[in-house]
């Protein structure tokens, strides 16, 4: 028999996922400072762990490193309509390099993804993993390490302010347009399927914007 290796997460993977998963929820609120110290205290480990966790999503937008704080990432409307107009230019060229490799096996699992997603329309921060799970796995077929790892990053800038993305009407309207994504990958209508994703993009930009603006 064939021995199959078991994969033990690290302290520092459990740490992060803690930190990143309270981000997230917007427990840990755009512009809040984190201190290494309280956070170890926090999570019952020594700031070893921390700082690697912490390390790690500096590199993927969440948190941002100044002298000697750490801060969650904040963003100026001006930054957000930039990120998500840059969004806009490398996911649709992840389309584009992804649609000819997707096969109906592929669709198969997108479909049971957003079907997961109709499940949690009422769970606004399951519907956001799942979601960001569907678009990924959609690129993912792109083959292209270096498109998915910019993405990554871009989609870490703003996650933090993803939980104002979270009513019902919004869901439900994105929910509709993930199934009109599929129906035109498999009728490989390219040009359809970037415009629907394009407009799929700034609806959440705007969405973020004009909620951003009811704070102010």
């Amino acid at each position: 028999m064939k021995n199959s290796a078991i994969v033990v997460p690290t302290v520092a993977q459990e740490v992060y996922k803690a930190i990143c998963n309270q981000i997230i929820r917007g427990e840990f609120a755009p512009g809040q400072k984190l201190s290494i110290r309280k956070l170890a205290e926090l999570y019952g480990v020594s700031t070893m762990p921390v700082r690697e966790a912490l390390s790690k999503l500096e590199s993927e937008g969440f948190v941002q490193f100044d002298r000697r704080s750490i801060i969650v990432n904040q963003l100026s409307t001006k930054e957000l309509i930039e990120i998500f107009a840059i969004r806009k230019l490398l996911e649709k060229q992840a389309i584009e390099w992804a649609t000819p490799n997707i096969r109906p096996s592929d669709l198969v699992l997108l479909e049971n993804i957003i079907k997961e997603m109709d499940e949690n329309i009422h769970s606004p921060f399951e519907w956001r993993r799942l979601n960001k799970t569907f678009h990924f796995e959609l690129y993912s077929h792109a083959h292209s390490k270096p498109l998915l790892e910019l993405l990554h990053q871009l989609w870490g800038r703003v996650e933090s302010y993803m939980n104002i993305y979270s009513s019902s009407e919004h869901l439900s309207s994105a929910q509709a347009e993930h199934y009109k994504m599929l129906e035109l990958i498999k009728e490989e209508q390219l040009d359809d399927l970037t415009s629907l994703i394009l407009e799929h993009i700034q609806i959440t930009c705007d969405a973020i914007i004009e909620e951003m603006a009811k704070l102010e």
